[in-house]
């Protein structure tokens, strides 16, 4: 009985000392329900004067303040480095990723069937599902599976500069041969770039071939050939590639466009030295934003790409729902992982719908007098929309959407080869 009663007063005592003492461990760490968890989060957002970075900064810094337990580590690099990374990273487990900005369609298909990315259903509640507009999922599902939900979606816009159209005596384009002869107009001054391509960063230049092989194809014929429906065949393929080559030699684009990427090119309109700019729908914020920026925003026209005379539907346009953070299956936190990715998909959407940046795919409201006018407009332009085409990029196998961005950039130099851009496209789209 004394050896009972000896034993029972040390447990006792074990106890008592574990309450007094936090209920810490013998080496004095917390337990773990109080352990700070870090998710490492990954984008391609790295410059300050990004409007979605600095929206996701501000969202991440709620989401922490509300979360006192958990920090957000977040990593960034460009855009091409950035999609090189991802893709060393999940050739293995990914295991410094939880939570990483991505696209939808096909981009995101090797990594569901490789079995890389968690499905969110699961933490998609009724109350959620209610709050998200029903055309904006479908990028994101995969064999009944929702692996995302949708951030904001995008319009390809032709932005011009009136002040300088009007200088130059030239019209806001509206078809090609009006885009041909502004580009003439506009050379004549001789201080100004026709169009800021960009072209050093390929997915720029990429979108101007893109916006011409919509018009030439039409955006059903596209996405089919996207979907892997139909082959890459079409004449008119290789009619947008000879248009962009055509511009590249009115130098529509300057003298070495393959010297300045995206930043440089963006720079160029805000400050005046370009008199357009084939863009995202999200540069509009920037233009009304930009520190640098020396001309008058509410001068600018957003437009639609200009028709080609007798081909295509004026409803048709590049864009749509494609952007979107995803959750590493891999992650040690996954209900952690999946709770802020629903978050900050749906913070971002709204918060680029009401700072005139991107479309949300959340039943955001917001008054249009709140909005900057230049949105405003690409907004109509929108709802005018019937059919999108997705960046090819967005769309596509990597490697044949690695293909197209270099091969576009061949397209701007003085040895262009048409015939090699058609027929390196063919094998690596046309692969069964």
């Amino acid at each position: 009985m004394k050896k009972k009663m000896a034993a029972f007063l040390a447990l006792f005592g074990m106890v008592w000392l574990a309450a007094c003492t936090g209920g810490g461990q013998a080496d004095g760490t917390e337990r773990e329900s109080e352990e700070k968890i870090t998710l490492h989060v990954w984008h391609q957002w790295t410059n300050d004067t990004n409007e979605l970075k600095k929206l996701y900064d501000n969202a991440v810094e709620r989401y922490m303040s509300e979360h006192e337990n958990l920090v957000i580590q977040t990593h960034t690099l460009d855009t091409e480095a950035y999609k090189t990374k991802i893709s060393a990273e999940f050739a293995g487990a990914a295991d410094g990723i939880d939570v990483f900005y991505y696209w939808g369609a096909s981009t995101a298909r090797k990594l569901v069937e490789a079995d890389k990315l968690l499905p969110l259903d699961d933490y998609i509640t009724e109350e959620i599902r209610e709050q998200i507009l029903p055309e904006s999922e479908a990028a994101f599902q995969y064999n009944g599976k929702t692996y995302s939900l949708p951030s904001f979606s995008w319009y390809l816009t032709l932005f011009c500069n009136r002040d300088i159209f009007e200088e130059a005596g030239a019209s806001i384009p509206s078809t090609y041969t009006e885009l041909l002869d502004a580009v003439g107009q506009i050379n004549d001054l001789g201080a100004v770039t026709p169009i800021a391509a960009g072209a050093k960063d390929g997915w720029n230049l990429a979108l101007i071939y893109q916006a011409l092989a919509m018009r030439e194809v039409g955006a059903q014929n596209v996405n089919r050939m996207l979907n892997g429906e139909i082959l890459f065949e079409d004449a008119g393929y290789r009619e947008g590639a000879e248009k962009l080559v055509e511009l590249y030699n009115q130098n529509a684009f300057g003298k070495n466009p393959l010297d300045s990427g995206n930043d440089e090119a963006n720079r160029m309109f805000v400050k005046g030295d370009a008199a357009m700019r084939i863009m995202g729908s999200w540069f509009a914020n920037q233009i009304y934003t930009d520190e640098a920026a020396s001309i008058n925003p509410d001068h600018v026209v957003a437009v639609g790409i200009p028709m080609i005379e007798g081909k295509g539907n004026e409803s048709d346009y590049c864009g749509g729902f494609v952007e979107s953070f995803w959750v590493n299956k891999s992650t040690a936190y996954e209900s952690e992982a999946a709770e802020f990715a629903i978050y900050i998909n749906e913070a971002i959407g709204n918060a680029a719908y009401e700072s005139g940046s991107g479309f949300s795919g959340w039943k955001t409201r917001q008054e249009k007098k709140e909005l900057n006018p230049l949105f405003v407009q690409i907004e109509k332009l929108l709802l005018d929309g019937r059919t999108g085409v997705l960046a090819w990029d967005t769309s596509l196998d990597p490697h044949a959407a690695a293909v197209h961005n270099d091969l576009v950039q061949f397209l701007c130099t003085p040895d262009a080869d048409i015939d090699s851009f058609i027929e390196k496209h063919k094998k690596v789209i046309n692969v069964k």
